[in-house]
């Protein structure tokens, strides 16, 4: 299972759309949000998408093409040898 996560931006009118309800039923994925942010003129998500990596792929390319910009978050894993910032 491939865990990914991404920002989603998008404007008013998909603000009404029920997006994260249709990648867990039409593409069986997981999503998980982690931060949110609505305005009166658009809005945006955080959100962590677990599942089959290429119903991840699937999915994304289905909300590009609804119009929702898709940004992926990288996330840098801390090495053994990264020091501890704690005394």
């Amino acid at each position: 299972m491939a865990v990914e996560q991404f920002t989603l931006t998008f404007n008013k009118a998909m603000a009404d759309r029920p997006i994260l309800t249709t990648l867990g039923k039409k593409y069986n994925l997981s999503a998980v949000l982690q931060k949110a942010q609505l305005s009166e003129s658009a809005g945006w998500v955080q959100i962590s998408l677990q599942g089959d990596k290429e119903e991840i792929q699937r999915a994304l390319t289905d909300l590009m093409t609804q119009g929702v910009l898709v940004n992926p978050i990288h996330l840098q894993a801390l090495s053994t040898s990264d020091s501890n910032p704690m005394p």
